[in-house]
Parts: structure tokens; C-alpha cells; sequence
């Protein structure tokens, strides 16, 4: 198989995050944020990306009593109950290693035909409309409802495109450590890009739920989420039904002065049923990060995805070394 060599910029961003106080535990809120590639020639023809990509950008409203709702890009709900506070998430490489549970919510809800198509898709999502309620005793839930008129190239539909609930609960188990639960649901109406006839795109009925389960504290942090989700075919539309599954299981342990160095490891699999056909991939990382103050921190890590129940069944190998300021 084929080598290369290639420096890559694991994840640069920009933006604004602030608030205004309204009066009476009222506040707007408001975070815009781009992403870039810092590593970019930058030269014309030079077959980089360039420019700045929409990671965020909403707005809203927010109360300690009746929660927040806000509006515009902003992220998953249900991709934050699967893959936030996740040991895989934690990983400072953008490409070490993918959640196999975010991998199954996008084969899903992207109706992709392998989990080779299935990146990590759907981590933020634009015209939504989501609100949050009060943490009440380690206990809170939210909602989402997505309306894009643009989804399909002839779109006659009036309902939500994509919908999500999700509620998560925490408790103190000691002085500094806490169990974590997290429920979900998304649902949707999603096109996997295929022409039916002129004009008319396959579009499919996608439905995903989550778990996530896990012990938080200073030094040790486990973490286990799962993912299960069915297309079937919308308007009497002959198309193959899909069913997949993903699930993560991750440990890290910090030490040290202000436990600044980590080690960190995750194993992931997913499942991906076509009409008898079956792809399946097995995911692994492990990294050592140091971090040089609160802002700033050094890390090597190594992952690899293994890809089963394909003609070639290839295997990809990545080793991040890096480091990040937060300023």
C-alpha cells in the first residue's frame, strides 16, 4: 500500500463567546465560532481547503429558573450524550481516533451505504432550535428540532428534519468524584444523495438512541456509551434498510503536580447491516498528554481503524504529535 508524509493541523478555531444581563436572572447569550487549517500553504492551486468553516454560531436566551433556549448552528444534543465527557473525545488528535457511537449515529442519520462513508458527522448542526432546563439535583434535560428547507434538492416536506430529547443525571460518589448517566433519542428524515428518477432523491426515516455511562474524578475517568440506530424507506420507496451500532468503552488516569500528565486509552466497534451485508470496524488509541500550564499542553498519541468484511479490508494508522494554547 501506498505511504505518505504530511504535517496536519489537529484543530485551530476562533471566535466569540459572551453574554448581557437583561435583568432578573435574564442574560443573552452568544458564541460564534470558525474553524481553520494553520497548516495551509495557502498558495493558489494548491488543493487545500482554505478559509474559515462555521463551527457555531447562535444565540439565546437564559435563566437560572426557566433554563436557556437558543436558536442558529450550535452543537448535537444528542451528539453531546454519546461523546461529550467521553474518554475518545479527550484525545487532542482530530484524526487518532473517531467515537464508534458518533460513527453509528452518522451512518444513520446519513443513510451512508458503508462505514467508510460515516466520519464523524453531525457533531454540530445549523438551523435548530434547542432548549435546555435547570439542573435540578444532578438531574437535566433538552430538546432539538432542525428545519432545512435546502436538505433535498426537491423538498416537499413541512415537518422537522431532524428531532432529539436527551437527559443526563450525575451524582457525587466521593469528595471529587462523580457517576455520570445520559440518556438520548434522535429521529429524522435524511437522504443518502442517490438519484431515484430525475428530480427525486431517496430519502429515508432514520432513528438513533444512546447511552452513555461513566466515573468522573481528578484522577480517574471511565467512560462506556452505546449507540443503536434502523433507516427504513419513506413514501413506498424500494431501498435497502440499514441497522447499525457503535459502542466506546475509555479509561485515563492523571498524576502529578495539579495532575497535569494523563494517560489515556480507547476501544471502540461498530456494525453497519445492509440487506444481509455486514462492515464492521474496530477502532484503538492510546496518548500520553502533559500539560505545560492550564492553557497550554503537549501530547503523542497513536490510533488505528481496522476495517472488517471489506474486499481489501484496509487499516488506517495515525500518530499525533502535538501541542495546543487556549487563549
Amino acid at each position: 500500500a501506498e505511504r505518505v508524509s504530511n504535517l496536519s493541523d489537529a484543530g485551530s478555531r476562533i471566535g466569540l463567546k459572551g453574554s448581557e444581563d437583561l435583568g432578573n436572572g435574564t442574560a443573552v447569550i452568544y458564541n460564534l465560532e470558525w474553524a481553520f487549517d494553520g497548516m495551509e500553504n495557502g498558495e493558489a492551486g494548491s488543493g487545500t481547503a482554505g478559509g474559515f468553516k462555521n463551527r457555531l454560531a447562535y444565540m439565546g436566551l437564559t435563566n437560572a429558573d426557566f433554563g436557556t433556549f437558543t436558536a442558529g448552528r450550535q452543537w448535537n444534543p444528542f451528539y453531546q450524550t454519546i461523546v461529550e465527557d467521553t474518554v475518545a473525545d479527550d484525545f487532542n488528535g482530530s484524526n487518532v481516533i473517531t467515537s464508534a457511537s458518533q460513527r453509528a449515529m452518522t451512518a444513520t442519520l446519513a443513510a451512508a451505504p458503508a462505514l467508510s462513508n460515516a466520519d464523524a458527522k453531525f457533531s454540530r448542526v445549523g438551523k435548530v432550535i434547542a432548549y435546555t432546563t435547570p439542573e435540578f439535583a444532578g438531574f437535566q434535560a433538552n430538546a432539538a428540532v432542525m428545519m432545512d428547507a435546502d436538505l433535498y434538492e426537491t423538498n416537499s416536506r413541512k415537518n422537522a428534519d431532524l428531532s432529539t430529547i436527551n437527559a443526563k443525571y450525575s451524582y457525587d460518589v466521593t469528595a471529587d468524584g462523580q457517576l455520570f448517566a445520559k440518556l438520548g433519542y434522535i429521529q429524522g428524515k435524511v437522504s443518502d444523495g442517490s438519484q431515484i428518477n430525475a428530480g427525486q432523491v431517496m430519502k429515508k426515516s432514520s432513528k438513533v438512541w444512546g447511552l452513555y455511562l461513566g466515573y468522573l474524578s481528578d484522577s480517574v475517568k471511565v467512560t462506556a456509551t452505546y449507540a443503536d440506530g434502523n433507516q427504513s424507506n419513506l413514501y413506498g420507496q424500494s431501498g435497502p434498510k440499514a441497522k447499525s451500532k457503535g459502542w466506546d468503552l475509555g479509561a485515563s488516569y492523571s498524576f502529578g503536580p495539579n495532575y497535569f500528565s494523563t494517560v489515556r486509552a480507547n476501544y471502540g466497534q461498530n456494525e453497519l447491516k445492509v440487506e444481509g451485508d455486514k462492515d464492521k470496524v474496530k477502532s484503538w488509541a492510546v496518548g500520553f498528554e502533559q500539560k505545560l500550564s492550564t492553557r497550554t499542553r503537549a501530547w503523542v498519541e497513536y490510533g488505528q481503524e481496522k476495517y472488517h468484511n471489506n474486499a481489501d479490508k484496509p487499516k488506517n494508522n495515525v500518530i499525533s504529535v502535538g501541542m495546543r494554547h487556549d487563549f
